[in-house]
Formats: structure tokens, sequence, C-alpha cells
């Protein structure tokens, strides 16, 4: 079962679920555990499943993600529109493996897949800049 501690941690993230009907409630989580088989931390992770319709919406997505035997959070099939959802099941779906540019504290910016990126095109190295610095302490 789920201790009233993970229920409060619930209502705080998704507040909404307190103003759902029970039985709604009970026949997703019914779906959610006979159906798709998946741990119940899923659920304390992502409370707001219970905010969409079982009927229009987790059934008939949930059936075209197992279908492709794509393995992914919940989040990531109910939490978007009809037509996004349409694009992950093209095989639009691979977001997370584009790196976003990188930036280490002093550092200069990193684009993915390229140099080093600078304001200025002639600047100083770092060990230069430290020991021009250095020579006028």
């Amino acid at each position: 079962g789920i201790s009233n501690e993970d229920v409060a941690r619930m209502v705080v993230r998704c507040p909404q679920i307190l103003l759902l009907r029970m039985e709604l409630m009970k026949n997703s989580l019914y779906f959610f555990k006979s159906e798709m088989k998946r741990p119940i931390s899923e659920l304390l992770d992502y409370p707001e499943y219970f905010t969409y319709s079982l009927e229009s919406r987790i059934k008939p997505r949930y059936m075209r993600v197992s279908t492709k035997g794509i393995r992914c959070s919940l989040d990531w099939f109910l939490n978007c529109s009809d037509q996004r959802f349409e694009e992950r099941m093209r095989g639009d779906f691979i977001e997370g493996d584009a790196p976003g540019p990188s930036f280490t504290m002093g550092g200069k910016l990193q684009m993915p897949g390229s140099q080093l990126v600078s304001d200025d095109d002639n600047a100083e190295s770092d060990d230069e800049v430290l020991y021009r610095r250095t020579v006028m302490l």
C-alpha cells in the first residue's frame, strides 16, 4: 500500500488529486497495478497520473506505447499534447540525447560538437591570463 507520508507527498506535489472522485482514482490505480504492472513508486513520483482520464488518455496511450515496446515514464506519455504524443510515436521522441551547451564556472561556453566559444576570438589562454596577473603582482 501507500503510507500516509507518501499520500501527503503526493498531495503536496499535485493538490488537484484532493478534488478527484475516489471511484475514478480506484479504477486508475487498478489499471496501473493490473495492466501496466508498474511499481507504486512511479505514482509517488507522478501523482498527476490520477488527473488524466483513464478511458480517453491513459488506456489508449499506454496501449500505443506498450505495443511499440517503448519504456518510458508516466510523465513522458501522459503530459503532452496529442500532437506531441503522435510525434513521439513516430520516433521523434529522443529528446534527452542532444546535450545542450555546457558551462564551467570561470570557463568558456562550449556548444555540443563544436569548439569552445569565446567572446573574443583573440582571447588569451587561461594560462596566459594567470601568468600576466601573477607578473603584475
